[in-house]
């Protein structure tokens, strides 16, 4: 399997909406973090208090990944953006947005943004005219676009901390996409190292270097996110997660979950149930 495949599978990109949408100069806010932008005419810019400003072109691509992050100066008459707005499972869940920056700035005239561009023109061309089964199609051109721009960040390593980044790095990505692949087994720092082609030492230091924890941490919060997303999507019993997950105990899994969610196992799938029926 190969180094995205769980993940999507796991935590599905969906379209939730896509528009072409015009501003004249003011100030403008993005419609919900997780939108991946391309501005199609005009300047503006990113002016946020904890990193050097942005500046847009036609052309540029920005992924917004955080709310805070949200708002944009239009510096020119008849801007105009193509704004994705995508659903990559929670957010709070998948390990993707732990350390992504705020914002992910690829530049129109960025050499190795080529494999990104035949997809940014069907989208732009979809945007612009009534078709039949236009809806459908920008839906699954939006994820098409998110699975594109991952591929990009990693092959370009344009992320230098979190799990893509760790993806980004074939040693490491070989570590990682196994304890997705299988998180059942009981993983060592040994066998995870041999995998990565690395001394136990340097595997140790390089993987909490780059993902920012050790692999050991990094399992356990793996297991706990799939237990989440089966609390949260299937009614099967706990006992069943547990063993799907490679626990000796449930009073070890409890345990763990409490730690690391605040509540355990059962309160956490009433909740979820209980947002899940007020959407």
């Amino acid at each position: 399997m190969d180094r995205l495949s769980t993940l999507l599978k796991l935590f599905r990109p969906k379209t939730k909406k896509i528009e072409l949408l015009t501003f004249d100069q003011s100030d403008l806010v993005l419609p919900a973090a997780s939108t991946i932008s391309v501005v199609h005419r005009g300047k503006a810019h990113f002016a946020n208090e904890d990193q050097a400003t942005i500046y847009l072109q036609p052309g540029d691509l920005v992924w917004v990944t955080q709310d805070s992050h949200r708002n944009i100066t239009i510096d020119s008459d008849n801007f105009e953006l193509l704004c994705c707005q995508l659903k990559f499972g929670p957010v709070k869940l998948n390990p993707l947005f732990d350390m992504l920056p705020p914002t992910l700035h690829i530049k129109h005239n960025d050499s190795a943004r080529q494999t990104l561009n035949p997809i940014i023109q069907l989208l732009l061309q979809e945007s612009q005219q009534q078709r039949c089964g236009q809806e459908t199609v920008l839906d699954r051109l939006g994820e098409v676009l998110l699975v594109h721009v991952l591929r990009f960040l990693m092959a370009n390593q344009k992320v230098e901390s979190g799990v893509l980044a760790g993806l980004s790095d074939i040693r490491l990505a070989r570590a990682i996409t196994a304890m997705h692949r299988d998180p059942k087994k009981r993983w060592s720092i040994e066998s995870l190292a041999s995998l990565a082609g690395m001394s136990r030492t340097a595997f140790n230091h390089h993987f909490h270097q780059t993902v920012g924890c050790p692999p050991g941490e990094y399992l356990t919060q793996w297991r706990i996110r799939l237990a989440c997303r089966l609390l949260e999507t299937s009614n099967g019993l706990i006992s069943h997660i547990v063993d799907q997950l490679g626990y000796q105990s449930e009073t070890t899994f409890f345990r763990a979950f409490r730690k690391r969610v605040g509540i355990s196992p059962k309160q956490y799938r009433l909740k979820a149930k209980a947002i899940s029926a007020q959407n």
